[in-house]
């Protein structure tokens, strides 16, 4: 109840009343934030992450009812993501329960692409890029796949947020 009002206390005051006490009794360490930050960038993270710059609305965003499709819906969606220093441009192909994906990186350079199954650990494929930029997975699985590009230069490999097939 609120002393002055004699009202029942609001969620907000009552969560305030709790982070008073909480920092009263055990407050965070004065360096907790700075040594976060250190630590977050100082980690030698597995992969850099691609942007997505367009996409069909069917494959954009998150999961949503929209990018449930069913196994034997047909049709043709497209992805666009941004790296350092290349595009790359997916064509997905679905008829029936086969799914093809074809993809262009521009500027051509050789690098090594992998599809990987996001539900299904393991389960990877590969590719090389042509000297046109081009590769392809004329096979690929169905559900929330990841891209990862690993370039002939070395470095962190690129990859995509999760899509689904």
């Amino acid at each position: 109840m609120n002393e002055a009002t004699g009202a029942p206390r609001s969620d907000d005051e009552l969560l305030d009343s709790v982070a008073r006490l909480w920092e009263k009794i055990d407050p965070p360490p004065e360096d907790l934030a700075d040594g976060v930050l250190a630590r977050l960038a100082a980690q030698d993270l597995e992969y850099e992450l691609l942007t997505l710059v367009e996409s069909d609305e069917a494959l954009a965003g998150v999961r949503s009812a929209t990018m449930l499709r069913a196994p034997d819906e047909t049709g043709t969606w497209s992805l666009e993501y941004l790296g350092p220093g290349f595009r790359v441009q997916l064509r997905i192909s679905r008829r029936g329960r086969q799914a093809r994906l074809d993809g262009w990186v521009s500027p051509p350079q050789p690098m090594t692409v992998m599809l990987s199954s996001v539900l299904r650990k393991g389960s990877v494929l590969e590719a090389q890029v042509s000297d046109s930029g081009r590769f392809e997975f004329p096979v690929a699985p169905a559900g929330a796949c990841r891209m990862t590009f690993v370039t002939e230069t070395g470095g962190r490999p690129q990859a995509t947020p999760p899509f689904w097939i």
